[in-house]
């Protein structure tokens, strides 16, 4: 006979208490009554039925979005605009016990927060069924499950009621599993918390922006390179950044794309500092944005008018009369008293009208001003034109502003890196070494306008060369400290007294207590253009082109000649005539025949060794010339220094320049990869340029910087002639031009890139206007 007995109880009691062993035994009603005896097979067996229920999730795998990770006691960190959705793992050991075994979990999720009354709100969800898959390196013994629920939805079948999130409240969060017979723990019991969130769906409101310096009044403010301060401020608690953006002329790239910056404590105000680098119209656009990520519906604007900016503290022109003992200075600036080695009234870097003053290098060279011009541990800039008739073999000081045993600064000329220099020593300590800026080569004989500036609020140093800013060497100064004495022209004070003794001229010596922008300094500094010489190529007397200021004209050579329309067919008047060609540019234009035919202007055009300009519009006579054709050289003795011409097997422009006047020169080629050389209309602008001062020479096609290279030579460009349509080494010519040329111009000085594309589209006669250049 059988029977079933039933030990659940028992049984569950081993499980929950963790019993290794559970012994159960079968007994007669009397032991000693063999009436009660019964006999029982040997095949007894206990039969259980487990379950173990869902493991309690783990706060690592419980996510937000948005809101990222479960935290608690950081809800501000966890700001949300939209209700999240909120997702979890939830594993259970009984996965797998049979083969392809599943186990039916769902997650039930608990949303509480606290009201406004102080009571506890809570609210259920349960998800619907999700069958387990098996966790990798577990041995198929575990499965788990992945579910999420927007917190606050209507979980259809689960019997709970969808709910409104609350704004603006923590809202904290929890979830167990369910295996369809057992709850597991939930994910905050024992030492694991609940997860939190706010959520904030509405805009903050705008940010109010003020500046005392630059205020949205309407009224133009002087401020080109002086700070301001501007401080953004939004009425919502709860904004932690801002957004803001700046427009208006020269605005660095990063400034117009935006910066954002975090308040110090949420609705906290901001306050950046900003220098206007130009003067005209600046907006600055503000966004506040909450923890959340909101943002304000529109920007906040702020409009406001900058004029140029502060005069100098300090200004000497130094263009007073021969014979003066003193350089009067300008707009109260005290008189400087001139040492014996200055000599005044000669010639400026503005020309012959323009003068300057001379030191001759002896310890008597110097102008002493007798009193300081600046604080030199705050924001400061100085500047001076300078002219060295030859390089020096010492350090030499153009202005400094003496300390007790070294300047506060000093702009002049470094030896060592040959190279002009701003220096700032680190203290008034001789040994200590100073902090500097230096690049850009001196000229003999050129004038050069540098710039020094010290920007006590991003703690730089730099250097403006002509204008132009060495990039490649902005330096942090590390130490701050004022040197309270007179500022020196032409020398600069020591331990051992006055050193760095300038043999050069220098004139337009000013101090300013500001930044001098990049465009400021390219006004104050910029070269302006000299056109040394220009032939229209419209006419020829005796086969010379004149130049349309009276100078030397280009001769021409071989087949040249200047061609100029045949105006006596009128096609109304005489339908059968062929009317002429229209010229390269303007009325006329040079023909050049790719044989023998060229033009040329003898050296001595070009100084020694300063900056240059040489541009030329010219016109291929096929679209794909068989070899090399030079439109333009710069010929010496034994080769050309530079050389513009048709590359055959590039089938573009190449600019070729060479180190020196040798017959093994080191070749540097500049190829326009990007555009095919014309044959039809207009032709092509070709400018070659080169700036001695940063050693780098460009080559532009149609106002456009196609290469560029460093050009370290020594060539006296004063011996260098002008071949027009042919290359020459020595006597011997080759590579001749085929095809129109016209407009042809040199200036000293490098033309920038604006002032090349003017040319490009300049009507025959007319030239770069050098007065407002």
């Amino acid at each position: 006979m059988g029977c079933a007995l039933a030990y659940t109880s028992t049984v569950q009691k081993a499980a929950d208490n963790g019993w290794d062993t559970t012994t159960f035994r079968l007994k007669a009603g009397s032991e000693s009554d063999t009436s009660y005896w019964k006999r029982f097979c040997g095949n007894a067996h206990l039969e259980v039925t487990y379950n173990r229920p869902p493991l309690e999730p783990d706060t690592d795998q419980m996510k937000m979005t948005p809101g990222g990770s479960c935290e608690y006691g950081k809800a501000t960190e966890h700001y949300v605009t939209e209700a999240p959705k909120v997702r979890v793992v939830i594993k259970d050991y009984d996965h797998g016990d049979n083969d392809g075994l599943q186990e039916s979990l769902q997650a039930q999720f608990k949303v509480w927060w606290t009201d406004s009354g102080g009571n506890t709100v809570v609210h259920y969800a349960q998800t619907g069924k999700v069958g387990t898959s098996t966790v990798t390196g577990s041995g198929g013994q575990t499965g788990q499950a992945v579910f999420s629920y927007t917190v606050g939805s209507d979980v259809s079948g689960d019997g709970e009621a969808g709910f409104s999130v609350p704004q603006n409240t923590v809202v904290a969060w929890a979830v167990r599993g369910f295996d369809q017979q057992s709850y597991g723990p939930w994910s905050t019991d024992g030492d694991q918390t609940r997860c939190e969130f706010v959520y904030d769906k509405t805009r903050p409101k705008p940010a109010v922006i003020s500046s005392p310096e630059y205020p949205d009044d309407e009224t133009t403010h002087v401020g080109t390179g002086d700070y301001g301060s501007f401080t953004m401020d939004s009425p919502d608690a709860d904004v932690t950044k801002y957004f803001y953006t700046f427009s208006g002329p020269m605005v660095s790239e990063e400034d117009a794309a935006g910066v954002t910056v975090p308040a110090a404590s949420a609705g906290a105000p901001v306050t950046i500092r900003w220098m206007p680098p130009d003067e005209g119209a600046y907006f600055l656009t503000v966004t506040a944005i909450d923890s959340a990520g909101n943002s304000q519906k529109n920007p906040t604007t702020h409009v406001f008018l900058v004029s140029d900016g502060r005069a100098p503290v300090a200004a000497w022109t130094l263009g007073d009369a021969k014979g003066a003992t003193r350089a009067v200075g300008s707009s109260g600036t005290p008189d400087a008293t001139a040492g014996s080695g200055v000599t005044f009234g000669v010639q400026g870097p503005l020309g012959s009208t323009d003068t300057a003053v001379s030191f001759d290098g002896t310890a008597n060279a110097y102008l002493d001003a007798g009193e300081p011009a600046v604080d030199t541990g705050g924001t400061f800039s100085v500047s001076a034109w300078v002219m060295l008739p030859a390089l020096p073999t010492e350090n030499v000081t153009v202005v400094s502003q003496d300390g007790t045993a070294q300047p506060g600064f000093e702009l002049g000329y470094d030896v060592d890196s040959a190279s002009w220099t701003f220096r700032i020593p680190v203290s008034d300590m001789e040994s200590l070494g100073t902090w500097k800026v230096s690049g850009a080569a001196a000229v003999a004989g050129s004038w050069t306008h540098l710039i020094g500036v010290y920007d006590a609020e991003s703690g730089k140093m730099m250097l403006y060369v002509n204008g132009v800013l060495v990039a490649d060497d902005v330096q942090a100064r590390h130490t701050s400290w004022n040197a309270p004495g007179a500022v020196q022209i032409g020398r600069k004070i020591g331990l051992d007294g006055y050193t760095g003794n300038l043999k050069g001229s220098v004139a337009d010596v000013k101090i300013h207590d500001r930044v001098i922008p990049p465009a400021e300094g390219q006004e104050l500094g910029g070269v302006q253009p000299h056109q040394l010489a220009y032939w229209q190529l419209d006419e020829a007397t005796s086969g010379v082109s004149p130049e349309t200021g009276g100078g030397t004209g280009l001769t021409l050579g071989g087949g040249a000649s200047i061609y100029v329309p045949d105006e006596s067919c009128d096609a109304d008047l005489d339908p059968d005539c062929t009317p002429p060609a229209e010229p390269l540019w303007g009325d006329g234009n040079l023909t050049l025949d790719g044989t023998d035919a060229y033009a040329a202007r003898a050296a001595g055009l070009l100084s020694a060794q300063d900056s240059f300009t040489v541009t030329a519009r010219a016109r291929l006579a096929t679209a794909d010339p068989a070899s090399d054709e030079t439109l333009l050289s710069l010929p010496g003795t034994n080769g050309s220094a530079a050389t513009v011409r048709y590359s055959a097997a590039d089938d573009a422009w190449e600019l070729v320049v060479t180190d020196a006047d040798s017959a093994s020169p080191v070749t540097t080629e500049l190829l326009d990869a990007g555009h095919l050389p014309s044959s039809e209309g207009d032709g092509d602008h070709v400018a070659l340029v080169y700036n001695a001062v940063f050693g780098d020479v460009l080559l532009y096609v149609n106002g456009v910087a196609v290469a560029d290279a460093p050009w370290d030579n020594s060539w006296d460009f004063s011996t260098t002639g002008l071949q027009i349509g042919r290359a020459l080494t020595g006597s011997t010519a080759s590579e001749y031009f085929a095809g129109a040329v016209d407009e042809v111009r040199v200036y000293q000085g490098p033309l920038d890139a604006s002032l090349v594309a003017l040319l490009t589209a300049m009507p025959s006669g007319a030239s770069i206007d050098e007065s407002s250049a």
